[in-house]
């Protein structure tokens, strides 16, 4: 077989093996997780294309484009791996009030409390 069909289906096989245990797992929905690969391919694509204005015959080069959409597309399809295999987080703690209590708590005692002066001065006549 040629290296490239063999690094191909060793990719495939990845994928498969892994987006099993990913999606069993995950928080993300499927819709939103290949929106972060397409857009990460496009980034990519866009990369590559800007690439174009370093040559001085960018139509000899335009194979840039490809590969910057095939690293966008290895880069988000790494990162939704990488984001569904964490443990979910807790849902029984929320953070968000006890935060905001402790914020209005600090921002009452700074309120009422006198700091000391910074600068004093003295005039006498």
């Amino acid at each position: 077989m040629v290296p490239q069909k063999q690094f191909r289906i060793m990719v495939l096989a990845v994928i498969l093996v892994f987006s099993q245990i990913s999606f069993a797992q995950a928080d993300r929905t499927v819709k939103r997780s290949v929106a972060a690969i397409l857009f990460s391919s496009l980034g990519g694509a866009i990369l590559g294309l800007s690439t174009l204005s370093f040559y001085g015959e960018p139509q000899e080069h335009t194979g840039n484009i490809a590969v910057g959409a095939l690293v966008g597309f290895v880069g988000g399809i790494s990162y939704v791996l990488y984001d569904s295999l964490q443990p979910p987080t807790p849902q029984g703690q929320d953070f968000g009030k006890a935060f905001d209590q402790d914020f209005q708590i600090r921002r009452a005692s700074a309120t009422f409390a006198k700091a000391p002066p910074v600068i004093q001065v003295k005039f006498e006549f």
